[in-house]
């Protein structure tokens, strides 16, 4: 059994109504959880509303049309249905890793700053986490992460590394041509995570997605979420991609029904909705164009995102800062819990939400300075 003591516990964002009681505010702004401010598209929603009349029966334990839908989505990679494994968020694809390939004493990497449940799955199967240092300037606006760093720490008992790319919480990316070479470097046996959460974001900005590279290597597994830009994060949806051997052994740890059936249904109509698709990406474009613009008037340094969040460095325990924003209503996410105590990171909200947030950041830093 895991040891208790030893697990990190993942601490969500607060939610509207504890700070609005907490603090006796009647209007919250949540930039803490990189949540699409646009809300679900309108034809996932009336999808919805039509499945909920079915819910006395089971849904579709194998999510057939989800995973024929993400393989139509995907066609250019020509991948098939057991390419795909559909999760209870991209977070039980996640755990499903573990519990398949990960046993005591075995090594996972990591990079510091990283995803804290990587260190949950770990942890949870008593495996050993090594946990390597990023590429880091003096310069807290450039923080990525290091590739070499993770090879020069595989030993003979590396199982499984997680690379988050985009990742979070830096918002920083590895390019394609990059993690190409890596994965030749690297021990076939050796189970590569390349989670995506946050990929469509970074796909706007021209960068390339991991799929490409499933037809060549037989040991990485693609994660991807329907909770960031499909904003869809309360159903409790996500997938992973692979070879089919990894696949089928996935599954054959996987919960059936796993996946409700209004959120399978929502996340087909998600994936059909491109206009949702394309107003959502330009919508985030033009406030991350309007926040870093803002900041760099004031000169408060952020590192350069390739998702719907920036993270940006204040210089002094950020907790004065996140605490001053609360009491207006304005939640965003602290870092102390990913060794970044000096850093907040901001979801990137409607235009009127992130003119609030400048608003009211530019007055308290006044009053702090």
């Amino acid at each position: 059994m895991p040891n208790p003591k030893s697990t990190n516990t993942y601490q969500p964002g607060l939610s509207a109504e504890l700070v609005k009681k907490k603090y006796a505010v009647s209007k919250v702004v949540k930039l803490a959880s990189n949540e699409n401010p646009l809300g679900p598209s309108l034809n996932a929603i009336n999808a919805a509303r039509q499945e909920i009349l079915s819910l006395n029966r089971y849904p579709d334990g194998k999510c057939s049309d989800l995973i024929e839908e993400i393989r139509v989505y995907h066609k250019k990679y020509k991948l098939k249905t057991k390419n795909i494994i559909i999760g209870n968020g991209s977070n039980e694809i996640l755990e499903l890793i573990g519990r398949t390939f990960l046993a005591k004493n075995d090594e996972v990497i990591i990079s510091k700053h990283a995803f804290l449940v990587y260190k949950m799955i770990s942890n949870s199967m008593r495996a050993k986490i090594v946990e390597v240092n990023i590429n880091k300037k003096n310069d807290a606006s450039f923080m990525t992460i290091n590739l070499d760093s993770i090879k020069d720490s595989i030993s003979s008992k590396t199982k499984v590394i997680f690379i988050a790319n985009p990742s979070n919480p830096t918002g920083t990316i590895i390019d394609s041509k990059k993690l190409k070479e890596f994965l030749k470097s690297i021990p076939k046996k050796i189970i590569v995570v390349i989670d995506e959460a946050y990929i469509e974001y970074a796909c706007y900005r021209g960068h390339k997605s991991a799929l490409d590279l499933i037809k060549d290597f037989k040991n990485i597994i693609i994660t991807r979420s329907f909770s960031k830009i499909y904003a869809i994060a309360g159903s409790r949806v996500g997938y992973g991609i692979s070879q089919t051997d990894i696949i089928q052994k996935l599954n054959s740890m996987r919960q059936p029904f796993n996946v409700n059936q209004i959120a399978q249904i929502m996340a087909i109509k998600s994936l059909k909705d491109k206009k949702f698709l394309r107003d959502s990406l330009e919508i985030n474009k033009t406030c991350y164009e309007y926040i870093t613009k803002e900041l760099d008037k004031d000169s408060i340094k952020y590192i350069d995102s390739y998702t719907n969040f920036i993270t940006i460095y204040f210089g002094i325990d950020a907790s004065v800062i996140f605490e001053g924003l609360l009491k207006k209503g304005i939640i965003l996410r602290p870092l102390k819990n990913y060794g970044l105590p000096n850093y907040l990171r901001v979801t990137i909200g409607t235009m009127n939400e992130c003119k609030l947030f400048i608003k009211n950041l530019r007055i308290l830093l006044k009053r702090t300075r």
